[in-house]
């Protein structure tokens, strides 16, 4: 069992780092270029193992069933959030993206207890209020200016929240599409339907010229980003799906803001406010709440 915790930690870790390592690549060559070598070596990365795992069925069947909805999990999830979520790191620290664009569990806890009936609608109004309240302290303009060495903007929270807005979206529709499939190999055709248009808007906004020329240690994070922060991650964290019940899983994903946040104080010498501190805590504590609310619905329908 210490394997499936190792696993799950590990993923973690590398979500975690994600906005850390991707801060100085978007800088250098852009949020479009970095979205594209993220989706472009995911799949390339994660394709050869789907078909490793289970052969060319493992790639045809949920094609054949669930086509219209892989293609718009990848324009959602691989495409649309990304692009979301790299376009705010332009506009925020890498630490508040990292606490901001994490708040997708809260999103989904709300939309499904409101679809089923929780059983204790003051815990979910509460823990939203709470986690809401904890986005404001760290956005408030007042409570940041003498304090956060990069200014926190508005249209960087809007994005990064509208990211997570759209990772819950994805969230929904995964879980109807890896019943009976393979997860590896619905992520791989997932993040290979998004390489074509993400190239063309891409292709739009500077080209891959900025790719080709950025230094070494650009070029190792870009690979890290796609490779380690997309591939790996997605590879361990099904193993654990695999032997762990969602819900034991889940627990697993609160542990990514704060891991965010101190990476990026250590890499990118972000400050560690208050303000930061305290809505990040708020946030966890919404989340936690908002999943009781979650996992007590009533409905007839099993959430692991």
């Amino acid at each position: 069992m210490w394997r499936v915790y190792a696993a799950l930690i590990v993923a973690s870790l590398l979500w975690g780092s994600l906005y850390t390592a991707a801060k100085p690549a978007v800088e250098a060559t852009g949020p479009m270029q970095v979205t594209l070598c993220r989706v472009t070596l995911a799949f390339l990365c994660l394709a050869p193992i789907a078909f490793a795992r289970g052969g060319a069925n493992a790639m045809l069947t949920p094609l054949k069933s669930h086509w219209r909805a892989i293609l718009l999990l990848g324009v959602l999830n691989f495409a649309g959030s990304q692009i979301l979520a790299l376009n705010a790191l332009v506009f925020l620290p890498a630490s508040v993206n990292s606490v901001l664009n994490n708040t997708h569990p809260l999103w989904v806890a709300i939309g499904t207890t409101l679809l089923y009936s929780a059983r204790r609608p003051a815990l979910l109004l509460g823990g939203s209020l709470v986690a809401l309240a904890g986005v404001f302290v760290i956005f408030a303009p007042d409570l940041l200016r003498s304090t956060s060495a990069e200014p926190i903007s508005p249209v960087g929270v809007a994005l990064s929240l509208a990211g997570s807005g759209v990772i819950a979206i994805g969230t929904v529709l995964g879980r109807r599409i890896m019943p009976g499939n393979d997860p590896m190999a619905v992520t791989a055709l997932g993040s290979g339907a998004a390489v074509l248009p993400v190239l063309a808007l891409t292709l739009a906004s500077g080209g891959v010229q900025p790719i080709v020329e950025a230094d070494g240690q650009i070029k190792a994070l870009l690979v890290y980003v796609g490779v380690g922060c997309t591939a790996i991650n997605y590879a361990l964290w099904y193993y654990g799906l695999k032997h762990m019940p969602a819900a034991g899983a889940s627990a697993f994903q609160y542990l990514i803001p704060p891991i965010g946040v101190f990476l990026a104080a250590i890499f990118l010498g972000e400050p560690i406010t208050v303000s930061l501190l305290l809505g990040t805590v708020c946030i966890l504590v919404g989340l936690f709440a908002t999943q009781a609310a979650m996992y007590s619905v009533r409905t007839k329908r099993s959430f692991d």
